[in-house]
C-alpha cells in the first residue's frame, strides 16, 4: 500500500485501485468537519469528475468494520449507510503518463495537447452557464478581480516578498483589469463562462493511450464558484504551467488549437491576465510551503524557487502586450498552406485562423461535417468567400492586440484579397508579411485526392477545385521582398528551413 497525504485527503494506492479518504478538516474554503459533509463531497467528486474522466471514477465505498480491522466495502453510486465513512474509488492510472511526467521525459507532443484542446472545446460547449453568463456585470468583474488581488495580498502577508515589489504587482493587476474591462464584459455577454474543471494543471491531465481521449481528473468539486469561470481562465492554467516549465511553444499551440475548435479567438485578449492569476496562485501556495518551519529545508528551498519563478512569470504576463503582427498564407488548394501554418503554430510562431474552419463556423456546421460543393457554389460562392475573409480579420484582431502573430490560413489567390488584408494591418498599426506556399500541381492533385478519400479534413475542396484555383491564382508579385517568404512544400526539407532546429545545448 502506498499512502499519500494532501491537505484535505488521505490517498491510498493499492494494486489497480486508488482510495481517497477525506480528512475531517475545517478550512477557510471548505468544511469537512462532519461525516455527512465528507460523504456528500465524495459523491460530488465522482459525479463531477466523470464528466471528463468517466473510466477513472468507479464510485464510492463504505469503510466497514471486520474482525481483522477496517475494510473497504462494495463500490456503489450512493451513500447506503450514512453512519459509515466513505471513500472515493478510482482506477489507478499508469505511472508516468500524466502530462507533467511526459513533459519532463520529453514525450509530451503537440498532438497530445491538440487532443486536450479538442476535448475541452467539446466539454465547454456542453457546460456553458448561458448567454449572457448569469452574473451581473459588476459581479462578473468582482469574480475576476478579487481572487487575483487576494493572491497578491497573501504573498504580502507571507513576509517572503519585498513589499515594494508586490505594490508594483498590484498596480499592474489594477491597470490590466481596467484595460481589459471591455473584453471581460464581452466574454460575459457572449456566454464564455462554463461549469468547468477549475484546477487544470499538467499533473491533472493523463495521456495513457495516444489513441484514446485524455483523462482530466481532480476537478474542483468542493466549491462551485471556483469551477464557474471563463473558458480562457481554464486554458490559462495549462498554458501557464507549460510556460513556467520552459515550453511557451506548447502553451501557444494548445491555445491555438482550442481557439480554432471553439471559434474563440477573443480568449487571447484575456488569457495572459488569467495566466498571471494562475501563476500568482502557485506563488501563494509556494509561499505557504516555504514558510512552514516543520518542512525539511530542501523542500522549503524548492518552494522558495517556485515562489520566485511563478511570481516572476506573473509579473511578465501582467505587462502591457507588445504590438502583434499579421501573416498571410497564400497559395492554391492542395499546396500545403495548412501544413505550413501548423508548423509555425507548433513552433510558437503564431495563432492560426483557418478559412476552412471559419467557413464551417459561419455556416453553423461542425468543422468535420462534409458540405459537398463545386467551385463557386454553396459555401464557396464568391460572396460567401468574401464573408469568410472578413470574418478571419475580425478574429485576428484580439490575437494581434495580445502581441501575437495571427496566421491567416487561406488561399489569398487574388491580389484584391491580399490588398484588403494588408490595408487592415496598416489601419491596425501592425506589421504584415506573406508566406507564398507552392508545390507542383501534380503533388497538389495527389494530396487533394488523398484528403478527399480520408474525409477528415475541415476543407471540402477536392480535386475538382484545383483547376479553378490555378486559373484564378495571381502571383503575389506586388508584395515587398523583405516581407515575402516562399515555401515549396514539395521539397522534403521545407519545414526545417522554415523553422531551423534549435542548436544543441552546450556540454557541461
Amino acid at each position: 500500500v502506498e499512502w499519500i497525504q494532501t491537505h484535505i485527503s488521505h490517498v491510498f494506492l493499492v494494486g489497480d485501485r486508488v482510495y481517497k479518504l477525506r480528512k475531517g478538516v475545517r478550512l477557510s474554503f471548505l468544511d469537512f468537519g462532519t461525516r455527512a459533509a465528507r460523504n456528500a463531497d465524495c459523491l460530488r467528486e465522482v459525479a463531477l469528475n466523470r464528466r471528463l474522466a468517466p473510466s477513472v471514477y468507479l464510485g464510492v465505498a463504505p469503510i466497514v468494520a471486520t474482525e481483522t480491522g477496517p475494510r473497504v466495502g462494495p463500490i456503489g453510486e450512493s451513500i447506503e449507510d450514512p453512519g459509515a465513512e466513505h471513500v472515493v474509488v478510482m482506477r489507478r492510472l499508469a505511472a508516468g503518463t500524466d502530462a507533467l511526467a511526459r513533459l519532463e521525459a520529453g514525450t509530451l507532443a503537440p498532438e497530445h495537447l491538440e487532443a486536450v484542446a479538442r476535448q475541452l472545446a467539446q466539454f465547454h460547449a456542453s457546460h456553458g452557464l448561458g448567454r449572457p453568463a448569469p452574473f451581473e456585470a459588476a459581479a462578473w468583474r468582482a469574480r475576476i478581480a478579487k481572487p487575483v488581488l487576494d493572491c497578491s495580498r497573501a504573498l504580502a502577508d507571507s513576509g517572503l516578498v519585498d513589499r515594494a515589489r508586490l505594490d508594483r504587482v498590484e498596480e499592474r493587476i489594477r491597470a490590466r483589469l481596467d484595460a481589459l474591462a471591455p473584453a471581460f464584459e464581452r466574454r460575459r455577454v457572449e456566454g464564455r463562462a462554463v461549469d468547468g474543471h477549475g484546477d487544470l494543471h499538467l499533473d491533472h491531465v493523463w495521456l495513457e493511450d495516444a489513441s484514446a481521449e485524455p483523462l482530466l481528473i481532480d476537478c474542483l468539486e468542493f466549491d462551485d464558484a471556483l469551477r464557474r469561470i471563463d473558458t480562457a481562465s481554464e486554458l490559462a492554467f495549462l498554458a501557464m504551467d507549460l510556460r513556467y516549465r520552459g515550453h511557451p511553444e506548447l502553451a501557444e499551440s494548445l491555445l491555438s488549437d482550442y481557439a480554432a475548435r471553439a471559434d474563440d479567438y477573443g480568449l487571447f485578449e484575456v488569457v495572459d491576465f488569467y495566466a498571471a492569476y494562475r501563476a500568482l496562485v502557485r506563488a501563494k501556495v509556494a509561499a505557504l510551503a516555504a514558510g512552514q518551519t516543520s518542512v525539511p529545508e530542501a523542500q522549503r528551498s524548492a518552494a522558495r524557487r517556485s515562489l520566485e519563478g511563478h511570481l516572476g512569470l506573473a509579473e511578465r504576463l501582467l505587462e502591457p502586450p507588445a504590438k502583434g503582427a499579421l501573416a498571410l498564407l497564400c497559395g492554391t488548394v492542395g499546396c500545403g498552406k495548412s501544413s505550413v501554418a501548423r508548423t509555425l503554430v507548433r513552433a510558437g510562431r503564431g495563432i492560426a485562423i483557418a478559412s476552412d474552419r471559419v467557413r464551417k463556423h459561419l455556416a453553423r456546421l461542425p468543422t468535420d461535417a462534409r458540405a459537398s460543393a463545386a467551385p463557386d457554389t454553396g459555401l464557396y460562392r464568391p460572396e460567401a468567400r468574401a464573408g469568410v475573409y472578413a470574418a478571419m480579420l475580425e478574429r485576428a484582431a484580439p490575437i494581434v492586440a495580445s502581441g501575437r502573430v495571427a496566421l491567416l490560413d487561406a488561399s489569398f489567390t487574388e491580389r484584391a484579397e491580399r490588398d484588403r488584408a494588408r490595408r487592415w494591418a496598416e489601419e491596425s498599426g501592425v506589421e504584415v508579411r506573406l508566406f507564398e506556399v507552392r508545390c507542383d500541381p501534380g503533388i497538389a492533385l495527389e494530396r487533394l485526392r488523398r484528403r478527399e478519400a480520408e474525409g477528415r479534413d475541415p476543407s471540402d475542396a477536392g480535386p475538382d477545385f484545383l483547376a479553378t484555383s490555378l486559373a484564378r491564382y495571381e502571383p503575389p508579385d506586388e508584395w515587398p521582398e523583405s516581407t515575402h517568404s516562399i515555401v515549396d512544400t514539395g521539397d522534403a526539407g521545407w519545414a526545417e528551413r522554415l523553422i531551423p532546429p534549435a542548436p544543441p545545448a552546450p556540454r557541461r
